[in-house]
C-alpha cells in the first residue's frame, strides 16, 4: 500500500502528567504514515483523488491542541482517530515525540509509536 508521510511536525501543546508540566506549553514532534492508494492521483494528477497533506497538518494541530492531555499515548490515539475519522485512508502511524521531557538525562527524545487500521 502506498503511503503519505509527515516528517517533524512541531507543535506546541500542553501535556504531561503533574498539573504543573500541564500548565506549560511544551513542544512536541509528530511523524505520521498514512497508508493510501495514491495510483488514482498519480495516474490523472487530479488534486482531488488524493489526501491533502495540509488538512492532514490542520486536524493533526487542531486535536494536539484543543485540550490539554496527560499522556502522550491519549494524543497519539486521538490523532489517529482523527485521521481515519476524516480522510480515506487505511491506516494511521503516528510516532510522538516530546523532545524536552528527558532532555536533562541525556535522551533525545521518549516517544509512543501506534498504528491504527480502517478494519481494526
Amino acid at each position: 500500500m502506498d503511503k503519505i508521510l509527515l516528517r517533524g511536525v512541531h507543535l506546541t501543546v500542553h501535556l504531561g502528567v503533574p498539573p504543573e508540566e500541564r500548565s506549560i506549553p511544551q513542544e512536541i514532534v509528530l511523524d505520521l504514515d498514512v497508508e493510501f492508494d495514491t495510483r488514482p492521483a498519480g495516474l490523472s494528477d487530479d488534486f482531488k483523488l488524493t489526501v491533502d497533506y495540509a488538512a492532514m497538518h490542520t486536524v493533526v494541530r487542531r486535536v494536539a491542541t484543543e485540550r490539554h492531555y496527560s499522556l502522550v499515548e491519549c494524543m497519539a490515539e486521538r490523532i489517529a482517530a482523527a485521521l481515519l475519522a476524516e480522510f480515506p485512508i487505511e491506516s494511521a502511524r503516528v510516532l510522538l515525540m516530546k523532545p524536552a521531557a528527558l532532555r536533562g538525562r541525556k535522551v533525545d527524545y521518549p516517544a509512543v509509536e501506534i498504528l491504527r487500521r480502517r478494519d481494526g
